[in-house]
């Protein structure tokens, strides 16, 4: 049984995406505690928040974390650690998107690297992995698609634009960019290996 959670980082714009319970790491707390939207746990070193800041915080978290500033992994990892303990599935991430780079592909490896299924979305993209298997897809706002692969695939695709037949796709391969669905179904069949999809949409659409 599926037990969604979404993980709300500092970048959110306010928590309209989210679905499931709420976990806030570190600045992202604050924007569920600002938009007075309940949390199941906050988690964080916090140092980018004043005292009054984190006392609102406190008012809105089930349970709060304090991590120490000095660490070895991000506020947003900490945060997939301690979900994934509570038997969460799928984590959801948003806010992971813009501002600096490090940290944007830091959130990027956790969708790509995580066991568990992990998801980056923002407005106008989804980010997640999927592994071997037959995999359905429908239209929605999102009119793109693209397939990356994380490790070394071999996939076919049914009711896409650009179909493929057993396609051995590589690292770095871009064949995958900028598909799209031309059926009210569409199926990736997955033989081996990992892809990140990637399903987004223009500003305006």
């Amino acid at each position: 049984m599926l037990k969604p959670c979404t993980i709300v980082l500092g970048l959110a714009q306010d928590c309209a995406l989210a679905e499931g319970d709420l976990i806030g790491a570190d600045r992202g707390a604050l924007i569920c505690a600002q938009a007075h939207r309940r949390m199941v746990m906050a988690i964080g070193d916090f140092d980018s928040v004043t005292p009054p800041q984190k006392e609102l915080i406190r008012q809105y978290a089930d349970q709060m974390q304090v991590l120490p500033a000095m660490k070895d992994e991000t506020d947003a990892l900490s945060a997939l650690r301690w979900a994934a303990g509570q038997g969460y599935n799928p984590m959801v991430l948003i806010g992971g998107v813009g501002g600096r780079q490090d940290h944007q592909l830091a959130n990027l490896l956790l969708v790509m690297h995580q066991k568990l299924p992990v998801i980056l979305r923002e407005k106008n993209n989804e980010l997640f992995c999927l592994d071997p298997g037959r995999h359905v897809f429908h239209p929605d706002a999102r009119r793109f698609i693209s397939f990356f692969a994380v490790e070394p695939a071999v996939l076919t695709l049914e009711g896409f634009l650009y179909p493929l037949d057993h396609y051995v796709m590589d690292r770095g391969d871009t064949i995958g960019i900028s598909n799209e669905i031309a059926a009210d179904e569409a199926v990736l069949t997955l033989d081996q290996g990992r892809l990140l999809v990637v399903r987004s949409r223009d500003d305006g659409e």
